[in-house]
């Protein structure tokens, strides 16, 4: 638990012997990892995002994996083609709100790329998106992960903070894990219920449990009382977002890109830059594997259990608030 001296300890060596195994491994491919903090993201150093060796991006995918999130500076140069390109290394690529089919006529992406969304801000257009979430956790089938390139950096504020999913669910005490596992949570838009995820959510790849609840998409926890729900939501939220052990921040630069795991981590886009202009191009990146891109939770014995979709597939795919798109 986070204060108690002996498991910090336990912690920092594991970090320690991890990082020396990545700096032994990295060597040979030109790469430096630089850890933010002892559990979560690194800036990688010595890649051009444009012309990665197969090295490389085996390297990155494993430092991705273990990091949840990971940074990359000075890649300032590479266009929208080769944003997608690095992308496609490590997973499809979805439209900007994942496999909806169409896009609301209102969604800022490139004139030519409907792939690469554009959220932008300045004086007259405020952000206003400040919140704790899971990129759309609203949908059954919600991204694997995204890459987000910096095109113009406020000179200062705009960060953007990444919590550790991972170390929420570790933290919890041994009779809430086990009251959580194999509960639902009802995510959607506008407060309507469209999917049922897994509170604890097994990683495909690395096996690990995630709590998988936002204060954004999460409604409420299936089978509960609403007001139960809500006070163990609010309980559960209060520890999540108050621990700065299990966060890290990172200060945009133009040029700089991150690359970050939905599955392991949510993230908050600080809003304290206006009237300064911010201008940042966002890749879906989309599990090509149909048995991973479900959320599941694995239990004791090895079976799976998935999420499932509560409203249609129209309506699915159509934003909040848009007119049906057939």
């Amino acid at each position: 638990m986070v204060g108690d001296p002996e498991y910090a300890a336990d912690v920092a060596e594991q970090v320690r012997e991890s990082d020396e195994t990545f700096a032994a491994r990295l060597a040979d491919s030109g790469l430096r990892v630089e850890p933010l903090t002892p559990g979560i993201g690194a800036v990688i150093h010595g890649i051009d995002l444009a012309r990665p060796t197969d090295t490389q991006v085996d390297h990155v995918r494993e430092i991705f994996l273990a990091r949840k999130v990971v940074f990359f500076r000075d890649q300032g140069h590479i266009s929208s083609d080769e944003q997608m390109t690095f992308a496609k290394r490590f997973a499809d690529i979805g439209l900007a709100y994942g496999r909806q089919h169409k896009l609301a006529e209102t969604t800022q992406t490139l004139d030519d790329q409907p792939e690469v969304l554009k959220l932008y801000s300045n004086e007259k257009r405020p952000f206003s998106a400040s919140n704790w979430h899971s990129d759309v956790s609203w949908s059954d089938r919600p991204p694997l992960g995204s890459l987000l390139v910096s095109r113009k950096a406020p000179p200062v504020g705009g960060d953007t903070m990444f919590a550790d999913s991972y170390a929420h669910w570790d933290a919890l005490n041994p009779v809430l894990k086990e009251f959580l596992e194999g509960k639902r949570a009802l995510h959607g838009r506008g407060g309507r219920d469209e999917v049922a995820h897994p509170v604890c959510r097994t990683h495909p790849v690395t096996g690990r449990k995630a709590l998988y609840v936002n204060p954004t998409f999460t409604n409420s926890i299936e089978g509960m009382d609403e007001a139960d729900s809500a006070r163990l939501l609010a309980q559960l939220y209060a520890k999540m977002y108050s621990t700065p052990e299990y966060m890290c921040r990172y200060r945009w630069y133009t040029g700089s890109v991150a690359m970050w795991d939905n599955r392991a981590c949510q993230h908050y886009a600080v809003g304290d830059f206006w009237p300064h202009e911010r201008k940042m191009e966002r890749v879906t990146l989309v599990d090509p594997d149909p048995e991973h891109e479900l959320p599941f939770w694995q239990d004791a014995s090895g079976e799976r259990h998935y999420s499932e979709r509560l409203v249609t597939e129209t309506e699915m795919a159509t934003p909040v608030g848009a007119a049906r798109m057939d």
